[in-house]
């Protein structure tokens, strides 16, 4: 989902910095892995830039969990969105969240 507008993408920065202070993030690959084999991620949030081989695995079990998977920046951008370094991969934890992202997708 790469074709974002700068406002969709500014308006979903902030839901995954608000969602980093309320501590509702899953941050990295390993991270969000055991968060989606714990059955703990409402949405999927991948770096366009992530390794291929990660971005296999990781679709592969939000598919297998019915998870939402959203593409959009870098691995350096999406680490600055949540204040730490270079992230492939961020989870939402809140359903809240999750679903605030999702709407500003209009899926």
């Amino acid at each position: 989902m790469s074709n974002l507008s700068d406002e969709q993408r500014r308006r979903i920065a902030g839901y995954l910095g608000l969602a980093q202070k309320a501590g509702r993030i899953a941050a990295g690959d390993q991270m969000v892995k055991e968060a989606l084999l714990k059955n703990r991620l409402h949405l999927l949030v991948l770096a366009e830039d992530v390794a291929e081989t990660v971005r296999q695995e990781l679709t592969a079990l939000a598919i297998a969990r019915n998870v939402a998977i959203l593409t959009m920046a870098s691995k350096e951008e999406l680490g600055l969105i949540v204040g730490k370094s270079r992230r492939g991969a961020l989870g939402l934890l809140d359903p809240g969240f999750a679903a605030a992202i999702v709407k500003v997708l209009q899926i």
